[in-house]
């Protein structure tokens, strides 16, 4: 097979692959009620709309609605007041009629390959899809955040079963297959992107309510991605720690004060930071709960150096007097976060470790918060000036330089920014 053959062939495999997932059905449904007149008219027979009138349809396990208009369909979290309503109960009864109108929507329209289009990006090969990329998706998150969270939730547990076949080698100083690390690479960057799309304020109450479902003792909302010790990876974990918002404090403060680990203590901590800036009505007793643990900690034991330098740069980020941080200081320079058309995903941020104490002794995933809640989640992506990656641009030394890390890393140090 030749070089253009290959490319094209599996260039066809990877939108076969997205076009299999849950999400992307999700989305194509969405998109053929607007396209398909065949759908929409049996859905407005369920509503009982006239003909040519607006109508909007629940979606199922979630207080969402697709409005659909005359050109178009749009996601909102409430109903739409003054039209025909198609409810779940509605759905349910006539569920065979349903399913065999959507099939048939599907077969007919391009839905299924312009859900496939949309979502393609956030799966790779590139760390990272174009800011105009994932903007598209925004208007749907409403109707597609929780599958986003369970899609980058079981992204996650093939990192854990890729980890396997990677970590121990690269202990050894053995070779790794290169494709295991391009796999975990851009696995690990997909996971941070549906968790982006799922990490809207509003998402509150079923992220809480998710949050009492997980075991706490290794998972908390940020330490899937903090955990493999990238400052990208970090500023992402930081927006969705801080939609889960509320419901995860006390779960937070439990863990901090049970920490067996210095990494465990930052992770909680950092959440907390971060939860904190993105709701700033809790901040004044999120930092009075640290200063009170602080305390305790020090008065029980001789604190881990870096769990206390973390605490405290916690509390100072948390309550606005740490002049050390966000825009202007020179370590978020030194991760290029001074270009806003570049986003947060820069090439030194992509490979930075934040549990790295810096030059001037913070903590860097501390000092990056402020940026991280500065900008606005569409904004994290590179913009349209920045040429689109359409490969992963990481060199694979790097790579396994960033993955050892993580898992076999050394005591927090002084040290610079860049590795």
């Amino acid at each position: 097979m030749q070089a253009n053959e290959r490319q094209t062939f599996r260039a066809k495999e990877l939108r076969d692959r997205v076009g299999d997932t849950e999400i992307t059905r999700m989305l194509a449904v969405a998109l053929a009620m607007g396209a398909d007149r065949g759908l929409k008219e049996e859905l407005r027979g369920l509503a009982g709309a006239t003909a040519g009138s607006a109508f909007a349809v629940s979606q199922p396990g979630q207080d969402v609605w697709l409005t659909v208009e005359a050109d178009r369909v749009v996601a909102a979290r409430h109903k739409s007041e003054g039209i025909a309503l198609v409810e779940g109960e509605t759905l349910r009864a006539n569920g065979r009629t349903v399913a065999r109108a959507m099939a048939g929507a599907l077969a007919r329209s391009t839905a299924l390959a312009d859900a496939t289009k949309l979502i393609g990006p956030l799966l790779g090969p590139a760390e990272t899809p174009s800011r105009q990329e994932f903007a598209a998706l925004l208007p749907w998150a409403p109707a597609l955040e929780q599958v986003a969270y369970k899609t980058a939730a079981s992204i996650a547990v093939t990192l854990d079963l890729l980890r396997a076949h990677i970590v121990p080698s690269l202990h050894a100083g053995m070779p790794v297959p290169s494709h295991l690390l391009r796999q975990y690479w851009q696995r690990m960057h997909a996971a941070a992107q549906f968790f982006l799309l799922a990490s809207d304020a509003a998402a509150s109450p079923w992220l809480g309510e998710m949050a009492r479902q997980f075991d706490w003792v290794n998972w908390t909302p940020s330490f899937t991605l903090l955990r493999e010790r990238t400052t990208w990876l970090a500023a992402c974990a930081a927006r969705s720690a801080a939609a889960f918002g509320e419901p995860v404090v006390a779960c937070y403060l439990a863990k901090l004060e049970a920490a067996p680990h210095p990494f465990k203590a930052f992770d909680a901590l950092f959440g907390l930071a971060a939860i904190a800036l993105g709701n700033p009505a809790l901040a004044p007793a999120i930092a009075a709960e640290l200063r009170v643990l602080q305390r305790l900690a020090d008065a029980a034991s001789t604190p881990s150096p870096f769990v206390r330098r973390a605490c405290l740069d916690a509390i100072e980020v948390i309550e606005g007097t740490a002049d050390w941080a966000g825009g202007g200081s020179a370590e978020v320079e030194a991760l290029g976060w001074k270009d806003a058309k570049a986003g947060l995903a820069s090439e030194v941020a992509l490979r930075t470790d934040p549990a790295l104490v810096t030059q001037a002794d913070h903590v860097l995933g501390f000092a990056i918060l402020p940026t991280a809640f500065e900008t606005p989640v569409a904004h994290f992506n590179p913009g349209g000036a920045v040429r689109r990656r359409v490969r992963q641009s990481t060199p694979l030394d790097v790579v396994a330089e960033v993955v050892l890390g993580a898992w076999a890393p050394p005591a927090p140090r002084a040290g610079r920014v860049l590795h």
